[in-house]
């Protein structure tokens, strides 16, 4: 012995354990995605296609709406404006009642999220009756397909937004 007190190091309940190993620290694994699901410029492919499914969905969205508004109006024009700007005001309130329902304006963020869902059924019912006139087909073949679209267009919007701020 060189003459120093060797210090011990208790365990968390202040006893002693000279053969228990000491905790190392744990390292941190990898998070990024693999390979595969990423674009050439790092970018999650999913960004991708759902920048891609929001545009292509709204304007299918659009046409078939404005296609449905211009049946039943007396003039063509009018219903055909109304219905190119259901999903813009569908997205619009979707975005409204989610910033507002994060801020903790929870009523505000509600009444914005009821009116773009009454909003969405009220498209989702006009592009079933445009694709039952387009395509001949029974309206209850058709509603699967609008609620696909119609639907689809807020799902792909929803992955946009949790992707930018997950």
């Amino acid at each position: 012995m060189d003459g120093r007190i060797e210090i011990l190091e208790p365990s968390a309940n202040g006893i002693h354990q000279p053969n228990k190993p000491k905790r190392q620290p744990t390292r941190r694994l990898k998070t990024s995605a693999p390979k595969s699901s990423r674009h050439a410029a790092g970018r999650p492919t999913v960004r991708i296609w759902a920048r891609f499914g929001v545009g292509f969905m709204s304007a299918l969205s659009a046409g078939l709406n404005g296609y449905a508004n211009a049946q039943h109006s007396p003039v063509a024009w009018p219903g055909w404006l109304m219905g190119l700007a259901v999903p813009v005001i569908v997205l619009t309130l979707a975005k409204v009642a989610g910033e507002k329902w994060r801020a903790g304006q929870r009523r505000v963020g509600g009444l914005a999220g009821a009116s773009g869902a009454a909003l969405l059924f009220l498209s989702v019912w006009h592009c079933a009756n445009s694709i039952a006139l387009l395509t001949g087909s029974p309206l209850a073949l058709a509603m699967p397909m609008a609620v696909a679209i119609d639907c689809g267009l807020v799902a792909c919007e929803i992955a946009l937004i949790t992707e930018t701020r997950g």
